[in-house]
């Protein structure tokens, strides 16, 4: 979890940790909230107080001490990060950038220099000058693709799709998908090829025109509690070396 540092005496500040805290778990006593923050349960209730008043959705829960838990309300958390929670954007970006066709990163890697706060988005743009994405094969997957694969998988929906394998040959697929992955430099989608009545995993990039239908079985699962070790297994055909 991340490390909130306390807000120095700064009310302002005080209430944004006090509303990164509230976001990241479910459920705070408020002894815990004023550790973190560094001040007195008195205080906590104040801030909460205050909002609330702004129309932030802070239940109060029964307990010794009190307990409090944010809930979906009319208003909508700033968009706040921690310093280390930056450099993670601008690093994945940077791995999408080699990966996606089209220029959706650097895109998306502008519009957030543009609504981070002044000091944030001088940690992003020094992350940002400082780093650049080289090698391998570049934009072999359309966001697209990816995106109507992500929802087939997330909501068990059948796809249908054109692939070409590694040898060329062209075929279409009827699959149930069951997780999108990325390993070793690129996405993959882990799938149950209704035709062949057996698992398969395709690479993205030889995806053509996928299109997500009617829901699956509802029952598939997965071949394998621990993928990783599945697919290093030769689909758990052979021990583990």
């Amino acid at each position: 979890m991340t490390d909130f540092s306390p807000a120095d005496g700064d009310p302002a500040g005080r209430t944004i940790r006090l509303l990164e805290l509230l976001a990241a778990r479910p459920d705070w006593s408020a002894s815990d909230l004023a550790g973190r923050l560094e001040v007195s349960t008195r205080t906590v209730r104040r801030d909460v107080a205050r909002l609330q008043s702004l129309g932030y959705a802070v239940e109060s829960r029964p307990g010794p001490g009190g307990h409090y838990a944010l809930r979906p309300g009319r208003r909508m958390l700033p968009l706040v990060f921690q310093d280390d929670e930056v450099v993670a954007l601008v690093a994945a970006l940077r791995m999408v950038e080699g990966i996606l066709a089209g220029d959706a990163a650097p895109r998306a890697l502008a519009k957030l220099s543009q609504v981070l706060p002044r000091r944030l988005r001088a940690v992003l743009d020094t992350a940002a000058a400082g780093s650049e994405s080289v090698g391998g094969e570049r934009g072999g997957v359309e966001p697209s693709t990816l995106a109507v694969l992500l929802r087939a998988a997330d909501q068990d929906l059948v796809l249908r799709f054109g692939y070409r394998d590694r040898h060329g040959a062209a075929s279409r697929r009827r699959v149930e998908a069951v997780r999108c992955f990325y390993a070793r430099g690129r996405w993959y989608v882990l799938a149950h090829d209704l035709d062949a009545g057996d698992w398969r995993v395709f690479r993205l990039d030889r995806v053509r025109e996928p299109e997500a239908g009617e829901p699956g079985s509802g029952d598939r699962g997965r071949p394998a509690a621990d993928l990783a070790t599945w697919l290093a297994t030769d689909f758990g055909r052979r021990p583990e070396g």
